[in-house]
């Protein structure tokens, strides 16, 4: 069985140190600046607290992941769904054979071995973020892990305007309007939902300890 507390640290100690970066933020960028025309400051509390959100939330992949793989839990086991991550390659490799007969027999023949593996040939990427984390995107995931989110719904309209269609505009030069931003609110926020995030992983952390 795996150290729990182990990773529970983990997930604590990542947590803190992305709250400490987002004060940091909030200290430096908090009084608007007369001298930034262009906003500046509140295009970089924009990027950066992205930057900690998405962050925050492969760091409680890999650590809920590293979890599972010590426990030496089976994929299949850890919620049915997860088979995705364990058929990537199998999956990738039918597209190729243009799903073929033969491709698809292959693809058949392999469920058997996929159906026993661990987590050591579990393909992450399938779970996390990549370039944009919001709703959509964050809900999918956690569906695939066998999450239940329904405490983060709240937050889904902010969540996609705000914190990622701020970043969103910010990086591909079509920024928005920046020059109302609460940076303290807007940090907080992401604060919030790091807690909530970091809720969801040690919770799962504390079923799979369940008899």
């Amino acid at each position: 069985m795996a150290d729990a507390e182990k990773f529970f640290d983990a997930i604590d100690a990542a947590r803190v140190l992305r709250v400490k970066e987002l004060s940091e933020i909030k200290r430096t960028f908090a009084a608007p600046s007369p001298a930034d025309p262009f906003s500046i400051g509140s295009k970089a509390v924009v990027v950066l607290t992205y930057a900690n959100w998405e962050g925050f939330y492969n760091e409680c992949v890999r650590i809920y992941l590293d979890f599972l793989e010590e426990a030496g839990t089976k994929v299949a086991d850890s919620g049915w769904l997860m088979l995705t991550g364990a058929l990537s390659a199998d999956f990738d490799t039918l597209r190729s054979r243009n799903h073929s007969h033969e491709g698809r027999r292959d693809f058949v023949a392999q469920l058997q071995t996929r159906l026993a593996c661990g987590f050591e040939d579990f393909d992450r990427s399938v779970v996390m973020a990549r370039s944009n984390l919001d709703f959509a995107r964050l809900s999918d995931n956690l569906t695939l892990l066998s999450f239940e989110f329904s405490a983060l719904q709240r937050s889904r309209i902010r969540l996609d305007k705000e914190l990622v269609g701020w970043r969103h505009g910010v990086a591909h030069g079509d920024p928005p309007d920046l020059t109302a931003v609460s940076v303290s609110d807007h940090v907080d926020f992401t604060a919030g939902l790091m807690l909530a995030l970091s809720d969801l992983f040690q919770n799962a952390i504390l079923e799979r300890l369940q008899p």
